[in-house]
C-alpha cells in the first residue's frame, strides 16, 4: 500500500480500564475500542488488580479510577509509578477538590479527568491528546 513520504501508521494504543462499577466500566470500553485508536486489554475492579495487570500487560495508558475498593487509585498509581516511571496514568473522580489532583500528580499520574469526561464521545480524543503531549514531553535517553 503507498504512503505519503513522512506519513507514520498510527498503531493503537494499549488502554488498561481500572474501575469497580462494571457498567461504567464497560461503557468506557466500548467507546475506547469504538475509535479505532485503542485496543483494551484490560480492566481492574481495584486497585490491587491494577498494578497486576499493568505488570501483565504493561499497556500505553492506565485510566484509573481514584476512588476504588482496596488500594485506591492514588495507591495504585504509586505503586505503578514507583514499578515504572514512564508508565502513563490518568486519574479520574468525580470530586472537584483541588487537593485530588494534587494527591494524583504527587502519585506519578500524567493527567487527571473529571469522571463524567468517561461517557463525553470527547474522551478518545482527550486520552489521545493527552497520551501525544506526555509522550512529547519525555525526554530522549540519547
Amino acid at each position: 500500500m503507498w504512503q505519503a513520504p513522512g506519513f507514520v501508521a498510527e498503531i493503537p494504543l494499549r488502554i488498561l480500564i481500572a474501575e469497580d462499577d462494571e457498567r461504567l466500566a464497560t461503557m468506557v470500553e466500548q467507546l475506547l475500542d469504538g475509535d479505532g485508536r485503542f485496543i483494551v486489554v484490560g480492566h481492574a475492579r481495584d486497585g490491587d488488580d491494577a498494578v497486576r495487570l499493568c505488570e501483565e500487560h504493561a499497556p500505553d495508558l492506565v485510566l484509573m479510577d481514584i476512588g476504588m475498593p482496596g488500594r485506591d487509585g492514588i495507591e495504585a498509581t504509586r505503586a505503578i509509578h514507583a514499578r515504572d516511571a514512564g508508565q502513563h496514568v490518568v486519574i479520574y473522580t468525580g470530586s472537584d477538590e483541588y487537593a485530588d489532583v494534587a494527591r494524583a500528580d504527587a502519585a506519578g499520574a500524567v493527567g487527571f479527568l473529571h469522571k463524567e469526561a468517561l461517557t463525553s464521545p470527547d474522551l478518545p480524543e482527550a486520552l489521545h491528546v493527552l497520551h501525544t503531549n506526555y509522550v512529547s514531553s519525555v525526554p530522549d535517553p540519547d
